[in-house]
């Protein structure tokens, strides 16, 4: 769920606020809940794996992946078309290879999302300010808290373990609903504008 906006096109996503608002929330409450659960409970079995949250984390960013998809298509005539594209393939590719590497050592499953989240994080810095969408400054700080946490993961610092894999693929998730949300709101804000001046 990129949703890459420039001003200029705003009328493209004012019919979906309040969807975009929901899918922001519920990431954000999904992405903060599995933030918990990976500290409360780090060695939790799910799937029949000691993989920790990894099999909700890795559903979670394949579902955004092809919601993300979804909405790429029905978006195809905008003009950021290409990098919404590019966000739902990454986030649908890797939710794959996280669903189908459970059983696989950690080490291939820390360089996946270390790559994971330093591609991501790169990329939504480098698409905020170039396309210059709106609340930019969220995907920002967004983008460099994944790119922080992908080399942390990288480096093996503070820990190695699946549950800091979990970890940080959660914060990138609830990030990436702040984001989202905060977009939502003002398109809702906009919306109640472009109705006064309707009147």
């Amino acid at each position: 769920m990129g949703f890459y906006a420039s001003p200029q096109n705003v009328d493209y996503f004012l019919p979906q606020r309040n969807t975009l608002l929901i899918r922001g929330l519920v990431l954000t409450v999904t992405g903060s809940l599995l933030i918990v659960f990976s500290i409360v409970a780090p060695d939790v079995k799910i799937m029949s794996q000691s993989s920790a949250w990894l099999p909700m984390v890795a559903f979670v960013i394949l579902l955004t992946g092809l919601l993300a998809c979804l909405d790429t298509y029905i978006l195809r005539h905008s003009k950021e078309f290409f990098v919404n594209l590019q966000i739902a393939v990454l986030d649908t590719v890797i939710g794959v290879f996280l669903l189908t590497e459970l059983n696989r050592s950690e080490e291939r499953i820390i360089l996946l999302a270390a790559a994971y989240l330093l591609i991501k994080g790169i990329f939504r810095v480098f698409a905020a300010l170039t396309v210059a969408f709106i609340n930019a400054n969220t995907a920002v700080s967004g983008g460099l808290l994944s790119v922080f946490l992908g080399v942390l993961l990288w480096q093996g610092w503070p820990s190695s373990s699946m549950w800091f894999i979990c970890f940080c693929l959660s914060v990138d998730i609830m990030t990436r609903g702040l984001a989202l949300t905060r977009f939502g709101l003002w398109l809702k804000g906009q919306y109640k504008i472009k109705e006064t001046e309707n009147l």
